[in-house]
């Protein structure tokens, strides 16, 4: 295999048929894989307008042409479905190294539609698939599931790679996400929910076969230099001592961070216990890295002690430490870790659960719910009921069956829809627009929501790639929308282009874009360039907001929440809200989008 296998395996569970299907080579070349191959299926051979729980819509697990190989940042892979969080597009990039063992089994990807009666998983050994009972792990946590299905596949073969739901996903929840393994994380979406409502609890995968390259003495050659790229440059050093934690100091100094559910600009005092040093000291086991990463900036963390107790396990991200750390007003990191922990084995995105929690803080506050409406004191800090919060929710218990259905949803219920801070339903990530203006631009056309991965704009204007190529070169101010629409609109294709190679978007800002065009030509053998790469980023981009378009989404959900136009009394972004209107003129005439912000029937390449 040369970067791509040319077929996927379709399962179909309520029949129980399987069946491989081929891929030409001419949509590789056109939709690259990942999520772009995704997009192309989701039109070409399924139903974009299915409701996303219905067993007809399918969910699909697909890598890139570059997964499976040795270079750095390629373990990664891709699920693609429609969202019921959101009830459009829905995909997550995920990391580990399930992936590459789908790669190594002959597949580009794995496509599930319909529904088993009973539970089930899927187990792919080499090119061998069989639908298994589940019965046995319906209702265990993630973690429990994985170490159940590696006893229970380990066989005299290779290591045994999974994905699976928790609890979360078995009952619906909204925002349930899927797990590689113990803590590599499919998190956005909710399209956890989506291989629930199929009644499949897991995929096993174990690959057997050797990844090729069409040059292999040139893939050898760009990798040692990529890798040495790598070892001598700051930023990548930086993210594998302190992980993506460290961004929480400069966040804090630039107006990056969400603080008291998006009200407050400033809380130094944060810094003492969350901050990356902290995290060093106090909670981190060992690093350790995705497949194939050199720079490995993983976190292994255990919480020895107290009420937040906790075994070793997967350690919080950067999103995580602010949505349930800063956005919540609690300065404990032990705590953090604690919820952290939970929603990984339940199975949910804490980015939505930490919303969902800040929501209600601030409601109690304001006297939209008691505490006797909820049963829970939503104090702001109060990690305790943070931690209930999680696992009624999961459970869908109480009044965790409101919290499940995401912060849009529980905050129109509350009359109060400006407290939810979502772009189509899809939560924020720990990112704010008023610090960097084109963070907004990107949240709101981002193809699946609210979005800091669709676009490469946090790596650009947050200053960590520079990409002259392409005329992208920093330093950028933030606090200014003036450019932020050009700067996007190349921001989109890159994004797109790292989401379908299925490329760490941490990697790639750390290499120059022609080092990810040796790497894809190497791989594959086609004599890709630079501009026909960047077409096809936004041809990938166009058909996302096609199916958007499809379900009813465009001009007037380009916009973002009260509180992200509401300007900040202090801290770094204070007196700073992004210019919308000047941005999405710009944007909608770079990108050739009519006023209704539909794509024209010429962009589309099906």
């Amino acid at each position: 295999m040369r970067g791509f296998c040319g077929k996927y395996l379709l399962v179909d569970l309520t029949s129980g048929r399987m069946e491989e299907r081929s891929i030409e080579e001419g949509v590789f070349r056109k939709y690259v894989g990942g999520t772009g191959l995704g997009a192309y299926l989701m039109l070409k051979e399924f139903d974009p307008l299915a409701d996303p729980l219905s067993p007809g819509a399918p969910l699909m697990f697909l890598d890139g042409p570059l997964t499976g190989t040795n270079f750095p940042g390629s373990g990664r892979s891709s699920v693609v479905a429609l969202s019921p969080l959101t009830g459009l597009w829905g995909e997550c990039n995920v990391g580990g190294a399930f992936g590459a063992a789908m790669k190594l089994a002959g597949l580009d990807g794995v496509v599930v539609i319909g529904k088993a009666e009973k539970p089930v998983y899927l187990w792919i050994d080499g090119g061998k698939a069989e639908i298994r009972d589940a019965s046995h792990l319906w209702g265990l946590d993630t973690y429990a599931t994985h170490k159940r299905l590696e006893e229970e596949t380990r066989g005299d073969g290779g290591l045994v790679r999974t994905m699976q739901i928790g609890p979360a996903g078995e009952n619906g929840v909204r925002f349930a996400n899927i797990v590689n393994e113990m803590g590599s994380v499919a998190g956005r979406c909710g399209l956890g929910a989506v291989m629930g409502s199929k009644n499949l609890k897991a995929l096993a995968v174990r690959g057997g076969g050797k990844m090729g390259y069409a040059d292999p003495e040139k893939a050898s050659q760009v990798r040692k230099a990529i890798v040495q790229k790598l070892e001598n440059h700051l930023l990548a050093q930086t993210l594998h001592e302190m992980g993506t934690n460290g961004a929480l100091d400069t966040g804090m100094l630039s107006g990056d961070v969400p603080i008291r559910n998006w009200s407050v600009g400033e809380w130094m005092e944060a810094l003492d216990t969350l901050n990356s040093f902290y995290y060093n000291d106090h909670i981190l086991v060992k690093i350790v890295g995705c497949y194939a990463c050199t720079v490995r900036c993983k976190r292994v963390v255990r919480v020895e002690e107290g009420p937040f107790a906790m075994e070793e396990n997967a350690g919080p991200e950067y999103e995580t430490v602010c949505m349930m750390g800063t956005n919540l007003l609690n300065p404990s990191l032990e705590a953090v870790a604690k919820a952290n922990d939970l929603c990984n084995r339940m199975g949910m995105d804490t980015i939505a659960m930490g919303s969902v929690i800040a929501l209600l803080m601030e409601a109690q506050e304001r006297g939209l719910v008691l505490p006797s409406d909820t049963g829970l004191d939503f104090s702001w800090g109060n990690m305790e009921t943070a931690l209930e919060a999680i696992r009624l929710t999961a459970a869908r218990e109480g009044f965790g069956e409101r919290m499940a259905l995401g912060s849009r949803a529980l905050a129109g219920e509350l009359g109060a829809p400006e407290l939810a801070v979502t772009v189509r339903g899809l939560d924020f990530p720990a990112h704010d627009p008023r610090g960097f203006h084109g963070y907004g631009l990107g949240y709101a056309v981002g193809a699946r929501g609210a979005c800091h991965l669709n676009t490469t704009n946090l790596l650009v204007e947050g200053g960590m790639a520079s990409w002259p190529e392409i005329g992208l070169k920093g330093p950028f101010k933030g606090m200014t929308s003036k450019g932020k629409a050009e700067l996007t609109w190349k921001c989109v294709s890159i994004g797109q282009l790292f989401n379908s190679l299925c490329m760490c978007e941490f990697i790639g800002a750390f290499l120059s874009l022609d080092d990810q065009v040796q790497m894809m030509r190497a791989t594959t053998g086609f004599d890709w360039t630079l501009g026909e790469l960047m077409e096809c980023g936004w041809r990938i981009w166009y058909l996302k907001r096609h199916i958007l378009n499809l379900r009813g989404s465009g001009r007037e959900d380009d916009v973002l929440p009260p509180k992200a136009l509401t300007p900040t009394r202090e801290g770094a972004n204070a007196g700073s809200v992004p210019d919308m209107d000047l941005m999405l003129e710009e944007f909608y005439r770079l990108a050739g989008l009519d006023e209704e912000g539909k794509v024209p029937p010429e962009k589309l390449d099906l």
